[in-house]
This record gives C-alpha cells, structure tokens and sequence, in this order.
C-alpha cells in the first residue's frame, strides 16, 4: 500500500499550531481561537506559494 505523505501535514499543521497557540495564551478557549487563526494562516500561505510555483511550472 502506498502511503501519501501529504496526510502528514496534517498531524504536524495542528501540533504546530497548537504550541505556538499555547505559549501565548493560558486559557482553553483563545489557544484553540488562536490555534485555528494560526493553522489558517499557515494553510493560505502554503496555498499560495503553490499556486506561484505552478505558474512558474507552466512557463517553463
């Protein structure tokens, strides 16, 4: 079986973002609240540094 190393970016997304979440809040609530903001941020960023890296694909 062929294991799609993709599926590991979801494990390590949510670590990160909790840990950074928790060392700037002490509460449940705002780390979670931060922790999806910051999973958010990573995944829009992600996203398009993929779609710059297709664009140049294509005209290469």
């Amino acid at each position: 079986m062929k294991i799609n190393y993709l599926w590991y970016f979801v494990p390590l997304l949510a670590s990160v973002s909790l840990v950074y979440a928790a060392t700037r809040q002490e509460r449940m609530r705002p780390i979670l609240t931060h922790a999806l903001q910051t999973a958010a941020w990573i995944v829009g960023f992600m996203a398009a540094i993929a779609v710059i890296l297709q664009i140049l694909d294509a005209f290469t």
